[in-house]
């Protein structure tokens, strides 16, 4: 057979020769590599301008919230809530008005993300705390995902990317930031979207800094680099489109490059939970070319956050470094992983998950040695940072005293099958016995007139026993990384992040004193 007067084998040895001739090797000395864009504040204005009556300009404090799925978004947002009933000492001020940075990672991405909507769009005209709104509005906002994203519409990446689907963009619009983007006169919603333009404020700007900044990190799909999503890093990389899980463009003008400001943050937070083989990928359009930025869960690069928050804080001219400081909101569960697995094939998508996720808690490791580094690098003392986790639980019963009743519920979990069905008998009794215990009346109810086993009265806390501490312990470290929750589920571990908090309430007083001395 011949090709056009060629062999089909010259034809063949062609293209060989072709496909080896395009494929040189480019020497690391040549390539002149584009980083992703440092961490840089200095063409916004500075955080430190917003309302003195609700937060200290000589205090610079910075919260990162790690990854770990649903877990992580209820987890942080209990701790949230929490901060918000710590209150500084002979002012009206609180830890959370407090706080000047947030950088997120994954599902810790939802639970700023959900404060800081409705802190812009509600807490400011309603003059009520986080706490009121949550206890008695929050039902009307929801804080999740919608149950309809199912695994495996979201799995389908292609339905996604062709928006024959609502994308998981959309979604987190929808149920998380509050604004539906099919139909913006909801009156269910919120009017506007949030826009990073909510956080960054241009220095020639006429605005002034209401929110504090908020960054979701991701990471940059081909070589690992951390992804922080902030306007001038948006605008230096020419990002000026979005294709994946949704197209749309991100520039009124499609001439001009996307300045950055009005990229939606529901696009920050899709890209910062794009956790492999769960989530679809998000992919960014440049202009003028034709390659292209795909960015996953920034938990592959650091599931913390912490070295963007340390940067944001390095970057604060207006506070002393020895006024610099930083909470670590560690979401990180035991879950309910056991040793042993069927004697089945391991799926595809199983084993990207759960070689994802064990990559991701390797880094736990070296945690707070990485941290101490980074402090001392930007010369922030290392004692001025404090983390709050399960552990923070663990480590407040270890000091507990040890009961029979303790003893026995020890023997009891042990005794008990690690199924859903048990789980759920675990919470309602242990519900039923906490209302026993301290009366309806040291409880909030829902729209359903149910009692809301998280918003228990602070002032209980107290009161806790080994044998209820180790109750609430066990029940939120066995949740898993996982997209969905049950309403048990997200239950126990906002109790749990708000009981952390008031366990941590010394310590975290300590973070709003300012350091006097050189």
């Amino acid at each position: 057979m011949k090709i056009k007067g060629l062999s089909l084998g010259f034809f063949f040895l062609f293209i060989i020769n072709e496909g080896i001739a395009q494929n040189k090797i480019n020497l690391f000395s040549e390539i002149n590599y584009n980083s992703i864009p440092a961490v840089d504040l200095s063409e916004y204005k500075s955080v430190q301008d917003r309302d003195s009556r609700l937060q200290n300009p000589n205090i610079a404090l910075g919260v990162g919230i790690s990854g770990g799925g649903s877990r992580a978004q209820f987890f942080g947002m209990g701790v949230l809530l929490g901060l918000e009933e710590i209150k500084e000492e002979n002012t009206n001020r609180n830890f959370l008005n407090e706080i000047d940075y947030f950088s997120t990672v994954s599902g810790g991405c939802y639970a700023a993300g959900y404060y800081l909507t409705i802190f812009k769009n509600k807490l400011q005209y309603d003059n009520c705390s986080f706490n009121e709104f949550y206890f008695s509005k929050a039902d009307a906002f929801k804080a999740d995902v919608s149950k309809s994203a199912s695994l495996f519409s979201l799995l389908n990446n292609s339905r996604n990317e062709k928006g024959e689907k609502i994308s998981m963009a959309q979604r987190l619009d929808l149920e998380v930031l509050q604004y539906d983007s099919a139909n913006p006169e909801n009156q269910n919603k919120f009017r506007t979207q949030m826009l990073l333009s909510d956080f960054f404020i241009p220095k020639d700007s006429k605005q002034n800094p209401q929110l504090p900044i908020m960054v979701a990190n991701g990471t940059a799909y081909n070589n690992g680099e951390r992804f922080p999503f902030m306007p001038h890093i948006i605008r230096a990389l020419k990002i000026n489109s979005s294709l994946a899980p949704n197209k749309a463009p991100l520039s009124l003008d499609e001439n001009q490059i996307n300045n950055g400001y009005d990229f939606p943050l529901t696009y920050a937070i899709t890209a910062s939970s794009a956790f492999p083989g769960v989530l679809p990928k998000t992919k960014f359009g440049i202009k003028n070319q034709d390659k292209i930025l795909c960015v996953i869960d920034g938990g592959a690069s650091d599931n913390m956050g912490y070295e963007t928050l340390i940067e944001l804080l390095h970057n604060d001219t207006k506070v002393k470094d020895k006024n610099k400081k930083a909470l670590f909101i560690d979401c990180l569960g035991q879950g309910k992983k056991a040793p042993f697995i069927n004697d089945e094939k391991i799926r595809l998508i199983s084993l990207l998950e759960t070689a994802s996720l064990y990559t991701v808690q390797t880094r736990y490791m070296t945690f707070e040695k990485d941290v101490e580094n980074v402090l001392e690098r930007y010369k922030i003392p290392i004692s001025n940072y404090h983390i709050i986790g399960f552990t923070t639980l663990k480590e407040y019963l270890q000091k507990l005293d040890k009961n029979k009743a303790y003893e026995d519920l020890v023997t009891e979990l042990k005794n008990t099958d690690d199924e859903t069905a048990s789980w759920l008998r675990i919470h309602d009794n242990f519900k039923a016995e906490l209302i026993e215990k301290f009366g309806e009346d040291s409880f909030q109810k829902d729209k359903y007139s149910q009692l809301q086993l998280s918003s228990l009265d602070k002032e209980k806390f107290k009161d806790f026993d080994a044998k209820e501490l180790l109750m609430l312990y066990e029940y939120t470290s066995h949740i898993e990384t996982k997209l969905k929750i049950t309403p048990e589920e997200k239950e126990m571990l906002l109790l749990s992040g708000r009981f952390a908090a008031y366990v941590k309430t010394n310590e975290l007083k300590a973070l709003l004193t300012e350091n006097t001395g050189f």
